[in-house]
């Protein structure tokens, strides 16, 4: 038991210090993946709600003590994003499919980023419904639900390919033989 909790508390340093330091550091594009969000997709998927709750705690503080944003939210973003995601989990999407995991992480990344907009927009002092209504802004957006989405599909597949539990489902419409 105590080993475990320990190989938690490490591992979400580690996920913590990559999002922050390395993947945050990245330049252009790459910048904007969150793989916090999608780890705790992830994590969602294949175990309970009380364990995601844990990792997004451990998360959320370890990513507030590095932010300039005001101190909870972190904290409450990925709880909010976290409990939407397990109710969409629940009562939508059925499977554990690669389409479940793919429009769970958009709509995840979504929420997330409406969510910690609103504190920027609440709690700094600075010109964003200027930045708001830019296309820059929209368009990074968008360019950040793309990389959360290949990462999704990568780990998915990682995952996939290392435990042989999941099915990728391809719908196919095919004719039939007779």
């Amino acid at each position: 038991m105590i080993v475990k909790i320990i190989t938690n508390i490490i591992l979400i340093i580690v996920l913590a210090v990559v999002q922050i330091s390395l993947i945050s550091a990245l330049p252009g594009l790459a910048g904007n993946l969150n793989l916090v969000l999608v780890a705790l997709i992830f994590i969602l998927g294949f175990s309970s709600l009380d364990f995601a709750a844990w990792w997004t705690i451990g998360l959320g503080f370890l990513l507030e003590i590095f932010s300039f944003l005001p101190f909870g939210a972190y904290l409450i973003s990925l709880s909010l994003t976290l409990m939407i995601a397990n109710f969409l989990l629940n009562y939508f999407f059925t499977n554990r499919s690669l389409y479940s995991f793919l429009a769970l992480t958009g709509l995840a990344t979504v929420i997330y980023e409406l969510i910690i907009n609103f504190f920027v927009l609440i709690f700094m002092e600075i010109n964003l419904p200027a930045a708001l209504t830019a296309g820059n802004f929209w368009f990074s957006k968008l360019e950040q639900i793309g990389l959360n989405l290949l990462l999704a599909v990568i780990i998915y597949y990682i995952i996939h390919f290392l435990g042989r539990n999941l099915r990728p489902v391809f719908l196919f419409h095919g004719v039939k033989k007779y």
